[in-house]
C-alpha cells in the first residue's frame, strides 16, 4: 500500500511540476511582449505639419497625367534586377513555409531487399554450392506528437517569416516604381536645364555680335569684347556639362527600367503638381507602410521561435511503430496476412545537454529583443519621413512662388538693361549680370517645380500609397 501511495504521490507530483513549468513559460512569453509593446513609439493622432487634404486618391502613379510614367512604372516592375532578386527570396520563403509543416505529420518508409545466402556441400567426392533466397518487406512510421505545440509554433514561425518576406516585395516594388517616377522627372529637368543652357548660349552669342559691332565702330573697348567672348565661352562649357548630366540621367533611369544604359531614351516635360491627396493620420498610415509590416511579421516569426525554444524543455511525445516479413518467396513476403509488426510509443525527457536548450532560448530571447528595437526605430524614421515630406509640402510651394516673381522681375530687368545698353545707356558689365540673374532665376524655376514633384513622390511613399488604384 505504501508503496502505491508513493507511485501517486510521485505522478501528481510530475503533473503539477509540468503544469506550473506550462504556465510559467506562457507567462514569459506574456511578460515579455507586453514589456516591450510599452516601450514602442506612441503614433499621434495628426501630423505635427499643417497640411490641407483636398482629394482621395487610390494610386498615386496616375495623378501626374503621365502616360510616359505609367509606362516607365510598369517596365521598371516587369524588369528591375532587384525586385527579380527579392522574388526569388519570397519563393524560397514559400517552399521553406511548406516545408515546415512536414514534422507535424508522420513520416512513413519503406524498404525492400532480397538476401542471398549460399552453402558448398560435398556428393560424391564433388563440390557443389546451394543457394538460398529470402525477400523481406518493412515499412516504418515514426511521428513526434505536437502535444506542447513546439513544432506548430516552428511551423507559425516560417509562415510569419513569408509574410514578412511579401511585405519586402511589395516595398520593393512600392520603392522601385517611386525611384523610376523621381528619376524621370530627374531627367525631365536635366532636359529642361540642357535646353536652357542652349537658349543662354544663343543669347550670349547675340550679345557677343552686339559688343562686336559696336567695338567695329569704336564704342566699345577692347575689353567688352573680351568679357562677351569669355561669357560665350562659360556658357558653351556649362552647355556641354548639361549635356552631360542629362547623358548620365537618362542612362539611370534606363538601367532602372531594365534596359541597356546607352542614353537613348526621349525625355518628357515636368507636369503640374497633382492636388493634395488626403493624407490620413500617422496612426492610420505608417502601420501600411510595407517595411513596416515587414518588422511587425518578423517581431512574430520571432516570438513563436521563442516560444519554441522554451517549450522543448517539455518531454518529446512520439509514435514509432514498423511492420515487416521476411519469407522465401516474393509472394509470401507481400501477403499482408504475413507481416509482422510492433507499435511503440514513448516520452523522452532531456536531463542534460550542456546548457544548449537554455543558451537557445536566451539567443531567441535576444533576437527578439533586437527585432523590437529595430522596429521601434524604424517606426520612428517612417514618421520622421513622412513629416519631412508633408512639411516641405509647404515650403516648396511657397519657395516656388518667390522663384516665380524672381524670374519674372530679372526677365524684365534683362529686357530693360538689354534695350539701354543698345541705346548706348548701359555698360557691358550691367548686361551680362542682367542676363546672368535671368539665367540663374530661370534655373531655379526649373528645379523648384521638379523638387516638388519629386517631394510628392516622397510624400506618397512614406504615408504608403499604392502605386496603383483598385480600377
Amino acid at each position: 500500500m505504501t508503496i502505491k501511495n508513493n507511485n501517486k504521490y510521485d505522478s501528481s507530483s510530475k503533473k503539477k511540476f509540468l503544469f506550473i513549468f506550462f504556465i510559467l513559460l506562457l507567462a514569459g512569453c506574456s511578460t515579455t511582449k507586453e514589456k516591450y509593446e510599452n516601450e514602442l513609439p506612441t503614433l499621434p493622432s495628426d501630423w505635427s505639419s499643417s497640411y490641407q487634404s483636398m482629394k482621395e486618391i487610390d494610386g498615386w502613379a496616375e495623378t501626374f497625367n503621365d502616360k510616359e510614367l505609367l509606362k516607365l512604372i510598369s517596365e521598371a516592375l516587369e524588369n528591375n534586377k532587384d525586385l527579380r532578386i527579392a522574388s526569388n527570396r519570397l519563393e524560397i520563403a514559400r517552399a521553406s513555409a511548406r516545408a515546415s509543416i512536414a514534422p507535424l505529420l508522420p513520416s512513413i518508409g519503406t524498404n525492400i531487399s532480397r538476401t542471398q545466402s549460399s552453402v558448398i556441400i560435398d556428393n560424391q567426392n564433388n563440390s557443389e554450392r546451394l543457394y538460398a533466397y529470402q525477400d523481406s518487406l518493412g515499412v516504418q512510421l515514426n511521428w513526434e506528437l505536437d502535444i506542447w505545440g513546439k513544432l506548430s509554433s516552428q511551423s507559425r514561425s516560417s509562415f510569419k517569416d513569408l509574410e514578412s518576406f511579401e511585405a519586402d516585395l511589395e516595398f520593393a516594388r512600392l520603392s522601385i516604381a517611386g525611384l523610376t517616377a523621381q528619376s524621370w522627372y530627374l531627367f525631365s529637368e536635366a532636359k529642361l536645364q540642357k535646353d536652357l543652357a542652349e537658349r543662354n548660349l544663343e543669347t550670349r552669342i547675340s550679345t557677343l555680335k552686339k559688343v562686336e559691332n559696336r567695338y567695329i565702330r569704336g564704342v566699345a573697348q577692347s575689353r567688352d569684347l573680351r568679357l562677351a567672348r569669355s561669357e560665350v565661352e562659360s556658357t558653351r562649357a556649362d552647355l556641354i556639362n548639361k549635356q552631360q548630366i542629362l547623358n548620365e540621367t537618362a542612362r539611370t533611369i534606363e538601367v532602372i527600367i531594365g534596359r541597356y544604359p546607352e542614353a537613348t531614351i526621349v525625355p518628357g516635360d515636368l507636369p503640374s503638381i497633382p492636388q493634395n491627396p488626403n493624407i490620413g493620420t500617422p496612426a492610420e498610415r505608417l502601420p501600411l507602410r510595407p517595411d513596416i509590416r515587414s518588422l511587425e511579421a518578423k517581431i512574430e516569426s520571432a516570438g513563436l521561435q521563442l516560444t519554441s525554444t522554451r517549450l522543448a524543455f517539455l518531454p518529446n511525445i512520439s509514435l514509432n511503430a514498423q511492420w515487416n516479413t521476411l519469407e522465401d518467396d516474393w509472394s509470401d513476403a507481400l501477403d499482408p496476412d504475413r507481416l509482422a509488426g510492433s507499435i511503440i510509443g514513448s516520452i523522452t525527457q532531456n536531463i542534460f545537454q550542456g546548457g544548449r536548450k537554455i543558451a537557445n532560448s536566451k539567443i531567441k530571447k535576444a533576437q527578439l529583443e533586437s527585432i523590437l528595437e529595430t522596429y521601434a526605430q524604424a517606426l520612428l524614421f517612417a514618421a520622421q519621413e513622412a513629416e519631412d515630406a508633408i512639411a516641405a509640402e509647404e515650403t516648396l510651394t511657397k519657395r516656388e512662388i518667390a522663384i516665380n516673381k524672381a524670374f519674372e522681375e530679372s526677365k524684365a530687368a534683362e529686357e530693360l538693361t538689354l534695350d539701354q545698353y543698345n541705346r548706348g545707356l548701359s555698360t557691358i558689365f550691367e548686361l551680362l549680370d542682367a542676363q546672368s540673374r535671368r539665367l540663374t532665376s530661370e534655373s531655379l524655376l526649373i528645379n523648384a517645380k521638379r523638387l516638388r514633384l519629386t517631394n510628392r513622390i516622397k510624400m506618397y511613399l512614406a504615408i504608403a500609397t499604392p502605386v496603383y488604384g483598385n480600377n
